[in-house]
């Protein structure tokens, strides 16, 4: 694991967040009490989310203006909102030592990776100062990791599949309210025509290469709560043949080798029509990109693996965090509060994971917010984030990244027609042991 020796080492030294007069005239101390100067307190605020479609001067404006003399600068460092671009760039500034305060996570996953490098301040002392439970405010809220809270849950997001409802009416199907994978080859395979497949799976591994595992309502990551492998689990190798037999065998999603030799993205294949249906996080409700819709969407629940199964869907969503280096700790603490509870409400784009939320009045502004309200379908909308429940989620191990990195690289292999099943198999279950064996 990578460690910002510079980064830490200012984290260590920084003197810690300097008062700063509040809305309320109200001396503001950071960790070690230590007080400020009358100066402006400027909070670096970095995430991948740009302008147009964060719409964050806004709802900056309107904290900056209740709480004066603190200000906070949007910092986006990607301009194609693709947040793994963004996390190349987070750990390039990290490593450099540049300054930030509140930090923007994707997953979990990504947070936990960044937690021994250093990166990120524990919240805890700052939620039991102000006498909240993380677990009650917030849905989607993840375990502990090592007893310590490291952010708070932005937004929540809901897997589902999108669809191309022309595309459903032209082979006369109907939007599913309930289904199964076997389901989804179905429909898939009857959506494909001359002009455009049926589905579209995207090059993220742990997403796209994992349908199957991560349907599972526990045990669904390629480790397990207690850090033993889970390689082994029939619906991961059950998820590189779904895979397969859609790209491959039936050839009604799009190929492999094209979405890499093209360099294809999800929004383009989605919205350009050249595919009808794309699994994916409720994000996309409002996260159209570039495209402004010719088409109307509708939502489908996120697919079983059995009929028998109940109906569940991973869920996760935005995290903010406190950078290890902040100079201003308790400041970035309560922008953060802010942020994740009026703030996301104000912004109206994202379904906030604050459970004190008007969840179908958020709904109803998020869609009206958009280019084309009249482009999503709310009815199926609606039913497939209301109709499934979370599945189980894990405060992974820090070196899951390295694992879904040497996962990602089998499975390219399989779907390439470079090696078998059986082989591929045995390569994950083999290197993921490995890399547990060693961070024992």
């Amino acid at each position: 694991m990578k460690k910002w020796g510079l980064l830490l080492l200012v984290g260590l030294l920084a003197m810690f967040t300097i008062v700063a007069c509040s809305g309320k005239d109200k001396a503001s101390s950071s960790k070690d009490g230590s007080e400020s100067s009358d100066g402006e307190v400027t909070l670096k605020f970095v995430h991948w989310v740009n302008e147009d479609v964060g719409k964050w001067e806004d709802v900056i404006a309107k904290y900056e203006a209740e709480n004066p003399g603190v200000k906070v600068e949007s910092m986006p460092l990607v301009e194609n909102m693709n947040s793994r671009d963004y996390f190349k760039q987070l750990d390039l500034m990290a490593s450099a030592g540049e300054e930030m305060d509140v930090i923007m996570f994707s997953n979990v996953n990504d947070l936990v990776k960044r937690i021994d490098a250093g990166l990120v301040e524990p919240i805890t002392e700052f939620t039991k100062a102000e006498g909240i439970d993380i677990n009650e405010v917030y849905n989607n809220s993840y375990p502990a990791y090592d007893g310590e809270y490291y952010g708070l849950p932005m937004k929540n997001i809901t897997g589902l599949v999108m669809m191309n409802k022309a595309h459903l009416d032209e082979a006369g199907l109907d939007i599913p309210t309930e289904w199964t994978w076997d389901d989804y080859k179905e429909y898939a395979k009857k959506l494909t025509t001359d002009q455009h497949h049926g589905s579209y799976l995207h090059t993220w591994h742990e997403l796209f290469s994992s349908l199957k595992l991560i349907s599972k309502a526990e045990n669904n990551m390629i480790v397990n709560e207690d850090g033993t492998s889970n390689a082994g689990d029939s619906m991961v190798s059950g998820s590189l043949e779904l895979r397969n037999e859609l790209e491959n065998v039936e050839k009604s999603s799009v190929p492999f080798t094209e979405i890499l030799s093209q360099k294809l993205d999800y929004r383009q294949q989605f919205f350009s029509q050249a595919a009808s249906m794309v699994p994916i996080y409720s994000y996309m409700v409002t996260e159209w990109g570039q495209f402004t819709p010719e088409f109307e969407i509708a939502w489908a629940p996120w697919p079983k693996n059995s009929e028998s199964d109940e109906s569940t869907a991973p869920m996760g969503g935005d995290l903010v965090s406190i950078a290890k280096s902040s100079k201003h700790k308790q400041e970035a603490y309560d922008f953060m509060r802010w942020l994740t509870t009026e703030g996301i409400v104000e912004q109206g784009i994202w379904s906030p994971s604050w459970k004190d939320a008007d969840v179908d009045k958020v709904l109803e502004t998020m869609v009206n917010g958009t280019a084309k309200p009249d482009a999503v379908h709310m009815d199926s909308l609606k039913h497939a984030l209301v109709s499934v429940k979370p599945t189980k989620t894990i405060a992974p191990p820090p070196y899951i990244t390295e694992i879904y990195t040497e996962y990602g690289a089998e499975v390219e292999l399989y779907l390439l027609g470079e090696q078998d099943l059986d082989t591929t198999m045995k390569n994950i279950e083999k290197k993921v042991q490995a890399i547990i064996d060693a961070n024992q």
